[in-house]
């Protein structure tokens, strides 16, 4: 019997399939080999969601660096690598990554200070809900920012704590490689410093 291409091909083989680990095979007789995931079958209505883990879950620290991008945090997927998530996300319907930025007078996309880098090595500089390619965050797409002149709320670039966050869904890009972060220098009269948080990546549907 062969294996599942994903959570949710298992539960449309099996729809008594229950939460768990599996082993899936996203191209079949193809050269990547199967993996272990995470299956949930109650979210997103019970379609069948697959979980990857990665190393890099929790609130991370930037700090003591200046520079466009001098930041630079890899994210390893746990159990899996980019060309078998790859294939995951061409038999998937949909893909999405919770991103998430907390800052301090820290910049992002103004003086082009932070991007992520998807899955294929490109720089990509839309955060959250943005359309790719624009070139904002959540807020410049609503034009809703902490100040109306910017695209991120962290374009701000205040002595407040901003945050710009949302899901990444280009399933073409995802998931991310890299996270790059930059404008977190000391200064005279205050510290510039920043949180990252990135959440599991994840696919459901039938493609």
């Amino acid at each position: 019997m062969s294996l599942a291409k994903s959570c949710s091909d298992l539960k449309k083989l099996d729809p008594t399939a229950e939460n768990g680990t599996y082993v899936i095979d996203p191209d079949g007789d193809g050269g990547v080999p199967p993996f272990n995931v995470t299956c949930d079958m109650t979210d997103k209505n019970g379609v069948g969601v697959t979980v990857v883990s990665h190393d890099s879950e929790e609130r991370m620290l930037v700090d003591r660096c200046d520079g466009k991008g001098c930041y630079s945090h890899d994210i390893q997927y746990l159990g899996s690598n980019l060309s078998q998530l790859a294939k995951l996300t061409r038999v998937s319907e949909r893909c999405e990554q919770f991103i998430k930025y907390e800052c301090f007078h820290s910049r992002m996309f103004k003086g082009n200070h932070a991007w992520w880098v998807s899955r294929d090595s490109a720089q990509m500089t839309h955060w959250g809900e943005a359309e790719p390619g624009s070139g904002k965050c959540a807020c410049g797409m609503t034009k809703s920012c902490a100040n109306a002149n910017q695209v991120c709320n962290c374009d701000a670039n205040d002595k407040m704590w901003r945050e710009d966050s949302g899901l990444l869904t280009d399933k073409t890009s995802l998931p991310v490689k890299e996270l790059r972060f930059g404008d977190t220098g000391d200064t005279r009269s205050y510290n510039e410093f920043g949180y990252h948080t990135l959440g599991k990546f994840k696919c459901y549907g039938i493609a």
